[in-house]
Parts: structure tokens; sequence; C-alpha cells
């Protein structure tokens, strides 16, 4: 009874600190490489032209290649080439053309490379079978399975659409302010206790396991304990003229509902939810990817 009345009262807190946009109606398509997921920080993979595209760099890198960018003017022509390179095999591919060099030879795309947000996407089973690995797609998971030929012992949990959370966590552009004061060199889980100074300027609330909250305090640093029925606790950040906050839920409790036991099993570790858009990670995970800001 407590995780569902649980789960009522985050997914209010998130509702109340967030003024959410309207959701994308595009299909959410999910990555694994040898039963793990793949993890998009700031951007997803998209369908176009019956083609899965990727940012480049996330996946490449998951199947141990090397990724690099360059960019060069020449007269008013701006060139920008990404290189993945893994042992022997190299890939070169120049963004909003269909040719592609790979290993010396000349490949042509049935879709180009593109910048979205800040990202080159490629075809994802291109790039993936150029490095050596078999790819299946999954229609019913909208799910792009990558295979290196590794055993697979412990496959991560498929997400599914109809989890209301995301693995592809994202930040809000422009609301990063209390990501990089709360999660770098700040909160840290150790020792099966988690601790985190406050921030000035931020507003958070702890969750017990019985409803009751309590109200932080800007400056104090606090300790809670990390594993089952230990709750959560609410963060929120206001910026003065705007009609949207920044705030996250940090679930104490890995195994608090079961939609992030879907996502991430019955995990000991702490949960990181974006109120902004849903998305979830490990909170080691949201450390790096707020180091990164």
């Amino acid at each position: 009874m407590f995780k569902k009345l649980g789960l009522v009262l985050m997914s209010t807190v998130m509702l109340l600190g967030m003024a959410l946009g309207s959701a994308s109606a595009a299909r959410t398509v999910y990555v694994q490489v040898d039963g793990k997921n793949v993890s998009f920080p700031d951007a997803k993979p998209y369908v176009e032209s019956n083609r899965v595209l990727i940012p480049v760099r996330f996946v490449s890198e998951s199947l141990g290649a090397k990724v690099d960018y360059k960019k060069e003017t020449v007269g008013k022509r701006v060139s920008r080439t990404v290189y993945v390179t893994l042992g022997d095999k190299n890939i070169s591919l120049e963004v909003n053309s269909k040719k592609v060099l790979v290993d010396g030879s000349i490949v042509t795309l049935d879709v180009p490379a593109r910048v979205k947000q800040d990202r080159v996407f490629v075809p994802l089973r291109f790039v993936s079978e150029a490095l050596g690995a078999t790819v299946e797609w999954k229609s019913s998971q909208s799910l792009v399975s990558i295979s290196t030929g590794k055993a697979v012992t412990d496959p991560d949990p498929v997400p599914s659409d109809d989890n209301m959370y995301s693995t592809d966590f994202q930040w809000k552009a422009g609301y990063t302010e209390l990501a990089k004061e709360l999660f770098v060199d700040n909160m840290k889980a150790s020792n099966g206790k988690l601790t985190f100074t406050l921030p000035q300027g931020a507003k958070a609330q702890y969750y017990a396991e019985d409803g009751d909250s309590t109200e932080l305090t800007p400056g104090k640093t606090y300790t809670y304990p990390i594993g089952k029925g230990n709750g959560f606790v609410s963060f929120a950040k206001v910026y003065p003229g705007r009609a949207e906050q920044e705030g996250y839920t940090v679930n104490l409790d890995g195994a608090f509902n079961e939609y992030l036991v879907e996502l991430f099993g019955e995990t000991d570790e702490v949960i990181v939810i974006n109120s902004g858009n849903f998305s979830a990670s490990l909170l080691p995970e949201v450390i790096s990817f707020a180091k990164e800001l």
C-alpha cells in the first residue's frame, strides 16, 4: 500500500515542483549493448526514413571505440567530420553527407549524418556493424539490441513505453544551476548512507516511508540511510522571472516502486529522477553527467 501511496506522493511532488512541457509524441527508442542499457544524457535516438539514428559518441564508446570530432572552415564552407576508431577499424564520416569512409573504402548511407541538439547523429546499424557488432531491432519493445559476441549473464531490464520514467537522463537547457551545486563535489553515497549539503537558494524536503515530510535548511548538511523503506528527498530551485523550476527527486530506496524496478532491477543504489522530464539514472552516473555541464 505504501508503495502505491508513495508513488502518488512522489509524482505529485514532482509535478508541483515543475511546470512540465507537453510530452513528445515521438516513439522512444531504447538501445542495449551486450544486454546493458546505453544512456543518452542529452540527446535521444530517433527514427528517420525507417532508420534509427543515434548520437555517435555514446554507442561507439559503449562498443569500446574512440570518437574524435573535427571542424574546419574552408572559405565559406564549414566541414564537420567524425572519426571513430576501434582497433584496426577506422570510420570517417562528414556531417550531412551520405558518403562514409570505412577502412579506406567508400560506403553510401541511406540517411546522412545529422547534427541535432549539438550532437552528431548517425544510422545506428551502420556504425555498429562497421565496428564488428551485430544489430537486432525488436519492434515490440522499441529496442535496438547490439551484440559484440560477449556472453550476457546479467542483462539490464528492458525499459518500456508504459514506464513513467525514461533511462535517457536529460538536463533541461537553462536549468542546471542546482545540478552543478547539488551533484558536483557535494552529494555522496558511502557505507549505506547518502550525505549532501543543501545549496543556498534551493528548497528541499525529505519524505519518510510513512509519508511524513521534513523541510530542509539551505547550507546545512544532511545524512540519510540508503535502502528499502527509506523514502526520498525532493529538491527544487526557483528561477526568478521564469515560469519553470529546476527539480530532482533522489530515491533512497531503489525499489521504491515497480517502475524503478523495471528499469534498474532490485538495486541498492540511489536513483535520481529529473522532475522536469521524468528521466532517471543511478547517482554515480548523474554525478558524472553533472561534471560535464
